[in-house]
């Protein structure tokens, strides 16, 4: 098995994030609980329904740091969107950690981390301007 430095690692995940998929590449969605906060209206975010949730959707409209989690797998996988003008980045808190860019208005953006099996500690930056987001990680590599 190949093995990669975090430098490639958080380029590589930086390169996924940035890849948003439309509603009609999206999977199905899952049967998850309710997102709460200001996102409660909108419908789920997409996931496989099979898919083993790390973190469920969470939701809001300023900067906070995630709940840790542990994937069972070396890859986990996040689904991101967010409206507004401001800008939304999800930034690895773990050293050498990287920050990645979610698109905002209408792409909900989708990407691959592969990482150790070791906690993930992640937080949600707004910046430039007023924005909502929200986001669900689920465990391992998903294919739409």
């Amino acid at each position: 098995m190949r093995r990669c430095s975090p430098a490639a690692v958080s380029a590589a995940a930086a390169a996924l994030l940035l890849t948003g998929c439309t509603g009609a590449d999206a999977p199905e969605r899952a049967d998850a609980p309710a997102p709460t906060g200001p996102a409660a209206s909108q419908p789920a975010l997409a996931v496989p329904r099979a898919a083993e949730v790390l973190l469920p959707e969470t939701s809001g409209t300023a900067g906070e740091q995630l709940p840790r989690f542990t994937p069972p797998e070396e890859a986990y996988t996040l689904y991101a969107d967010c409206t507004g003008t401001g800008t939304v980045t999800i930034v690895d808190r773990s050293a050498g950690g990287g920050r990645h860019l979610v698109r905002c208005n209408g792409v909900t953006t989708v990407g691959v981390v592969h990482t150790p099996r070791e906690a993930q500690h992640l937080a949600v930056q707004v910046t430039k301007g007023p924005a909502t987001w929200r986001l669900t990680v689920v465990s391992g590599v998903q294919k739409g």
